[in-house]
This record gives structure tokens, C-alpha cells and sequence, in this order.
């Protein structure tokens, strides 16, 4: 498999990411305003992970846009998300080995942590914030996992 797009599949994709991002910026917008509509510090609070979430979306996918921008160009990408170059370094396996089990672990932790916090309040954002800290550490080791597979 060609490592880059064909030129048909690359401007569809472009155009996908493109309108996509479109749609992202109004997302953001939304929640901004949503932010700025509460006197509750604690929606307020929440709302503010769902930004920066979606600050980051915005980013990425600008960055990907540039990246198949670069590929329909035939040009390097200054600011598109890099590529990675396979290989087999032994330290850095047993470092994600060493990460992944980490994140387990902290991972288990946060699911017994949830258990404990059924009785809090039910205006408590504490069962939410730990639930959205189990969902980045599953997401970690997604990431860890992904770069086993192509570094290893």
C-alpha cells in the first residue's frame, strides 16, 4: 500500500476534513456561548473541558488537513501531524510496556474511585471528572497501544 492517497482520494478526504472543521468552529462557538450564558461556576466548569476538547479537535484537524494538503502538493507539510518512521528501538518498547501498565493501574484505580463516589451528592461533579479521567486514561493507552504497533 502507497504510503500516500491517490490524488482523488486525498481531495475527497481534504474536503472531508475541511468541511469538518467548518462544523468544529461552529461547535466551539456554541459551547463558548453556552459557557457564557451560566452563572453556575459548575457548568461553567464542565463546559470548559468540552472547549478545550473541542479546541484541540480544531487543531488536529487543521493539522490534518495540512498534512493531505501536502500530499495532493507533493510538498512537505510545516505544520500538518507527522508521519512515523518504523522501527525497532528495545528501550522504547519496554517504556510503553512500562506506560500501558501504569495506566491500567491507575485505570483500575479510577473505576474503584467511581464505585466510592455513587453516594456523593447529586449536584457533585466529582463522579463526572473521574469518569472523564478513566476515559483519557483509556485513550492513553490506545496511544501507547498504536505505538507499539508501529514502532516495535
Amino acid at each position: 500500500m502507497s504510503p500516500i492517497p491517490e490524488h482523488d482520494a486525498a481531495k475527497r478526504l481534504l474536503r472531508t476534513l475541511t468541511s469538518h472543521d467548518v462544523r468544529e468552529a461552529d461547535v466551539l462557538d456554541a459551547y463558548q456561548r453556552l459557557a457564557d450564558s451560566t452563572d453556575d461556576d459548575g457548568v461553567r466548569y464542565l463546559v470548559q473541558f468540552l472547549i478545550e476538547d473541542e479546541e484541540r479537535h480544531h487543531r488536529v484537524i487543521t493539522e490534518m488537513a495540512h498534512r493531505v494538503q501536502a500530499w495532493i502538493d507533493h510538498t512537505q507539510a510545516v505544520d500538518g501531524t507527522p508521519s512515523i518512521t518504523p522501527h525497532v528501538d528495545i528501550e522504547f518498547l519496554n517504556a510503553t510496556r512500562q506506560l500501558i501498565d501504569l495506566e491500567r493501574r491507575d485505570a483500575k484505580e479510577l473505576r474503584e474511585l467511581h464505585r466510592e463516589l455513587r453516594y456523593a451528592p447529586a449536584t457533585s461533579l466529582l463522579p463526572i471528572l473521574v469518569k472523564l479521567m478513566l476515559d483519557d486514561t483509556n485513550r492513553h493507552i490506545e496511544i501507547l497501544r498504536f505505538l507499539r504497533a508501529y514502532t516495535g
